[in-house]
């Protein structure tokens, strides 16, 4: 009895229970994003999951992006393929993370990534003086000031005492932080 999915973007029932089963998604956020995904392209009747969208495109679906000052680093860690565009389950997993349900652990992990700029797999001081304009929106301009900042992070969470944040210590230092997981979230 050939059933025809009612889902949006014709999206059968198992591939909806495995994106449940490998995101921190509802059924509810998953619906909503393939319903938001389809009005990108609402010429194709079919989801194609390996469709790659312009991350502009995704900015506009999901506004929470559009002020983020990592935005950019977000497109480029979520990105699967590295070429700045983002598939329908690239999209899943950046809103899985963002979600409220995804785990500290997991989010931390994201974290460090997004964090780390020239991608060397610590977070230096390159790194963290990105971050202090980015979160700033490039207030602390004087170079003083932002070596101080960068010394003072350095000394605090860099228990190796090597000149730079390796993963498990941004984790742990993130672990201290109890406001986090709610800052580094958004809802669908």
């Amino acid at each position: 009895m050939g059933l025809t999915s009612s889902l949006p973007g014709k999206l059968s029932e198992e591939q909806l229970e495995e994106y449940l089963q490998l995101t921190y998604l509802s059924r509810n956020d998953i619906l909503i994003l393939l319903k938001k995904i389809m009005t990108i392209n609402p010429c194709h009747e079919n989801l194609n999951p390996n469709y790659r969208f312009q991350f502009e495109a995704i900015v506009e679906l999901l506004p929470q992006l559009k002020y983020n000052p990592f935005r950019d680093r977000l497109l480029r860690v979520f990105s699967s393929e590295q070429d700045d565009l983002l598939s329908f389950e690239d999209v899943l997993d950046l809103c899985s993370v963002m979600s409220e349900n995804c785990p500290y652990e997991v989010k931390a992990r994201w974290a460090f990534h997004i964090y780390d700029f020239n991608e060397d797999g610590s977070i230096d001081g390159e790194d963290i003086e990105i971050i202090i304009g980015r979160l700033t929106n490039g207030k602390i301009n004087n170079d003083v000031d932002k070596k101080h900042i960068v010394q003072v992070l350095l000394e605090a969470i860099n228990l190796q005492k090597n000149g730079s944040i390796n993963q498990l210590e941004f984790e742990h230092a993130i672990g201290k932080m109890p406001d986090f997981v709610s800052t580094f979230s958004f809802k669908i």
